[in-house]
């Protein structure tokens, strides 16, 4: 039985809709990718708006949805068939800050494919034709957009700028296994539900909508800092202020169900069945932040770099002031904690007191404090009576060594930065000799010179090894590797074949440009070096697919639920005159065969 169910105010002429996004990883990492996101709109198959999600111009980091899809809104919808959502994107005040192992990292400026500055941008992104979604009387669906920072995004370094060229797909699938996050005002609790609104991505703006909550006993909750389970956390949820928000953390799934009027056996047969559908969301983790019993305190959050007795550096933050202003911090922000500082780890159940020793380098954390200034003039948070909360972190890197529940790791990135950034004096813990816990985790595939990524919890400050201890290990069989390739000045032949069983990438295309790898967590591989054309087939392990074609000069997405459907509409598209200009694709990839199994693939032409 679902931990949450979501039940929406239908239209008494139409149903409902509830919309995701979230955000696709690129081998150019970003520290910050903060764009506004001006509006999305559905759009039925006659070409008319029929439904806004978000109706007012809200700033997105899409950094941040790397590993999360955060609900947009559960707008009601007039009766009709959706085929298209129209996402605006405004650039003209983007922060978009590449990792390049600096402490600060390089800014860079948004340009379109003219070299100009870019500004808002409309982008259609088509639902496969074959699952639109259908909104009619008790109809819920459910809408995945995701936003594909690898096949958008060109960086050029030398120049300090991005050349973009957004590539957002939809689907009425589910697109990945990703955590979702419901964020919005409390409406109220009764007995055993409570009712919350839609404002995402931690900002003021809100998404239309509400969604009715019923959590379960396994149900955890941390509010203002104080951890609970169950019905007891429901208790001190419906104590609260309406209007505060809260935070849901779990998996969103959609279903239907039939179900045949009541009538006389006779007549049964020729009475259709009624049909209904639903979206549930089981929950893990529920959080509110909120400012009550006098508190008011401001919220910062980011990776730890460094620290120094009660001190604690933070490169690049992310500022939440108690009026809802969400800032991006670009430097060094001091955080200062003391005996004082109530710590929780994210998601825990149980209460229990937690030494603010535990925040070491690594640690990704969100701190509740007051905001004043350095004395070189930096951004200070004194939490020193506030309170910290340390999220699960991922440490990747190079095996080095395998030992009994053991492994020793040259890191290569911690917490999804440049290892060069984070500085480890007193910590306890060495970057090329880095000693992660992995308890019972299968270390079959965790090889020395093979690439992990273990996700947990650094180990406390200034303790000696293990430095890290893994609550789940990733390794080459099981690390979603990340394909990218463009071609300079575009190509009509990228593939040596393309047909419904597999692409055969042609990596002596002489128009190769300057991406042509695969990276497998810290392992990156060159496509111009290797011996055999690869071959990119579709994954068979069940797992969700999408697969996209992008067409730049028109800024139109077509995605595709099946392989075979996608590569239908490809042979229409790539005979010649239009030309390939980018590649890219999600899955597994086998060194030794030169096969990449992808759960996705985008590709971008030039029409």
């Amino acid at each position: 039985m679902p931990l949450i169910s979501v039940l929406l105010a239908i239209a008494a002429c139409g149903g409902s809709a509830v919309v995701t996004l979230t955000a696709t990883p690129s081998p150019d990492n970003f520290v910050a990718y903060r764009v506004g996101l001006a509006a999305i709109r559905l759009q039925t198959s006659g070409g008319k708006t029929g439904a806004t999600v978000l109706p007012t111009e809200t700033m997105v980091d899409f950094t941040k949805l790397l590993d999360l899809s955060e609900v947009v809104g559960a707008p009601a919808l007039a009766k009709g068939t959706y085929t298209d959502a129209l996402i605006t994107l405004d650039y003209s005040t983007a922060v978009i800050i590449y990792d390049d192992g600096s402490l600060d990292g390089v800014a860079l400026r948004p340009v379109g494919a003219n070299g100009k500055d870019l500004g808002v941008v409309s982008v259609q992104a088509k639902l496969d034709p074959s699952d639109p979604l259908l909104s009619a009387p008790k109809q819920v669906g459910l809408m995945a957009l995701d936003f594909n920072l690898a096949a958008s995004n060109v960086v050029n370094l030398s120049a300090k700028t991005v050349t973009i060229t957004p590539m957002v797909a939809a689907s009425m699938l589910p697109i990945d296994t990703k955590q979702v996050r419901i964020r919005g005002p409390l409406l109220g609790a009764r007995g055993s539900f409570f009712a919350t609104g839609v404002t995402p991505f931690d900002n003021s703006v809100a998404g239309l909508g509400q969604l009715s909550i019923t959590p379960s006993n396994a149900t955890t909750y941390e509010i203002n800092g104080f951890v609970s389970t169950g019905s007891a956390g429901l208790v001190q949820l419906g104590a609260l202020p309406t209007k505060t928000l809260t935070s849901a953390f779990g998996t969103l799934t959609s279903s239907n169900a039939s179900a045949t009027p009541a009538t006389t056996p006779a007549s049964a047969a020729t009475l259709p069945s009624a049909t209904t559908s639903s979206v549930s969301f089981a929950a893990s983790q529920v959080l509110v932040n909120g400012s009550v019993q006098g508190l008011d305190l401001d919220r910062v959050s980011g990776i730890v770099s460094a620290r120094s007795g009660n001190s604690l550096g933070i490169e690049d933050a992310t500022l939440i002031r108690t009026d809802g202003t969400n800032t991006f911090v670009p430097g060094t922000t001091i955080v200062n904690v003391g005996a004082n500082t109530l710590v929780t780890f994210f998601g825990q159940g149980v209460a229990e007191f937690i030494s603010p020793q535990q925040i070491s380098v690594g640690s990704s954390i969100e701190a509740l404090g007051t905001v004043g200034n350095t004395s070189a003039g930096g951004t200070l948070i004194d939490a020193s009576a506030g309170r910290v909360r340390i999220d699960l972190t991922t440490a990747s890197g190079l095996v080095t060594a395998q030992g009994s529940g053991a492994l020793t790791v040259n890191l290569t990135n911690l917490g999804g930065r440049a290892i060069q950034a984070f500085d480890f004096v007193g910590s306890g813990a060495a970057a090329n000799q880095y000693a992660v816990a992995t308890g019972a985790l299968d270390l079959t595939n965790a090889v020395v010179t093979a690439p992990v990524v273990a996700t947990g919890f650094p180990s406390a400050f200034a303790t000696p090894p293990p430095n890290f201890t893994a609550s789940t290990l990733l390794d080459p069989t099981t690390i979603q590797a990340e394909l990218v390739v463009d071609w300079s000045g575009g190509t009509a032949a990228p593939f040596t074949n393309f047909d419904s069983s597999a692409i055969t990438l042609d990596v002596h295309n002489t128009g190769i440009g300057p991406r042509h790898q695969i990276h497998v967590g810290s392992q990156i591989i060159d496509l111009a070096g290797l011996s055999s054309d690869p071959m990119i087939a579709p994954g068979t392990t069940g797992s969700a697919t999408l697969f996209s074609i992008g067409h730049a000069a028109s800024f139109t997405i077509e995605s595709f639920n099946t392989y075979d459907a996608f590569i239908t509409r490809l042979r229409s598209e790539l005979t010649g005159a239009t030309l390939a200009t980018g590649m890219t694709a999600v899955g597994q990839y086998a060194v030794s065969t030169f096969a990449f199994s992808a759960s996705s693939i985008t590709l971008v032409l030039n029409n």
